[in-house]
């Protein structure tokens, strides 16, 4: 008899419990439409919430068709959204039944049909040098979320982000094709959820790298550097794989452009050091004075215009400063 593939899947969580009951009982309706050609364990890294979900976790252990490990972060020195995943992963790969796969899978997630993962590995399995395969998402009205990006240039960085996403700069240029009855197609960099990796390319990119993205630009850095050991990314067009966080705000939300902006700069710091070296935060204070005076002159709510102009403020002071707090 053929061994099933072992999927891991890997979900961070920091005061989202109701989104993360939403996510497991999606996947348990997932897991029980049948039988399936591979077999789940899901490990949930609690960055120490004060919402109940440690305590929700604890009451339903016993609930699932899967094998549900959940590791309370509380005493760990770093509780970021990287550490968090490097430590549920190494926790999957280090226990008895090693996993062919992690599927990284966050809060916000959900797939609605088993044979969307079979597709998955099927792409996976055909192709030694992919690392990982993703999905073209979906919010939950049916409209299109972004699955993933080219990687970013400096320039783009000089005219920010708002600039890059008007012109499309790092959208993913798609050039499909017809993969195991699936449309298939490569792209730079595939953001973390549903995200299907194989687990020897996990191993070999050493995994995300917490001390200098502990948040923003980790799951960019991270493709870089599968990609310069030789691996790939790509994604399946799909209808029933979900990434909505239902307008959920992390803790760290309202320094979102700042965690960016560091993240980014620290991006080319450390894969074009030469080129960022000429990059002057002059240049860079002036893009945040013009953002600032745009806002003052083209925002007219009082209210979103103070929250903008407060941002554009922040980011002035902070490039001198390489955005460091």
């Amino acid at each position: 008899m053929t061994r099933q593939v072992h999927i891991a899947f890997i979900i961070n969580s920091y005061n989202r419990r109701r989104l993360l009951e939403v996510c497991l009982r999606s996947l348990e309706a997932c897991i029980n439409q049948g039988a399936n050609d591979f077999v789940v364990s899901v490990i949930v890294y609690d960055a120490g919430s004060t919402d109940g979900t440690l305590e929700w976790l604890a009451e339903h252990d016993e609930d699932w068709p899967f094998k549900l490990i959940w590791i309370n972060g509380t005493a760990d020195p770093d509780t970021s959204f990287a550490a968090g995943l490097n430590c549920a992963s190494e926790r999957a790969l280090s226990g008895p039944e090693k996993p062919d796969y992690l599927m990284f899978y966050e809060t916000d997630n959900q797939i609605r049909d088993a044979g969307e993962i079979s597709k998955l590995i099927e792409i996976l399995q055909s192709d030694q040098a992919l690392a990982a395969c993703g999905y073209t998402v979906k919010k939950i009205d049916g409209s299109e979320a972004g699955f993933g990006a080219n990687f970013p240039r400096l320039w783009h960085f000089l005219l920010g982000p708002r600039s890059v996403h008007f012109f499309g700069l790092e959208q993913p240029k798609a050039r499909w094709e017809n993969r195991n009855g699936c449309k298939f197609t490569k792209t730079d960099v595939v953001y973390t959820s549903p995200l299907l990796v194989k687990s020897e390319a996990w191993t070999e990119s050493g995994g995300l790298d917490q001390e200098n993205f502990p948040f923003s630009e980790c799951d960019v850095d991270w493709a870089k550097r599968l990609s310069k050991l030789g691996w790939e990314m790509g994604v399946i067009e799909s209808i029933g794989a979900i990434h909505d966080n239902a307008d959920a705000l992390s803790s760290w939300s309202n320094q979102r452009a700042l965690h960016f902006h560091r993240g980014r700069l620290r991006y080319f710091e450390k894969h074009y050091p030469k080129r960022t070296r000429l990059l002057c935060p002059h240049l860079l204070c002036l893009r945040h004075l013009c953002e600032k005076l745009i806002v003052t002159v083209a925002i007219r709510d009082p209210e979103r215009k103070a929250h903008l102009s407060k941002i554009c403020s922040t980011l002035i002071r902070s490039c001198w400063r390489r955005y460091e707090s």
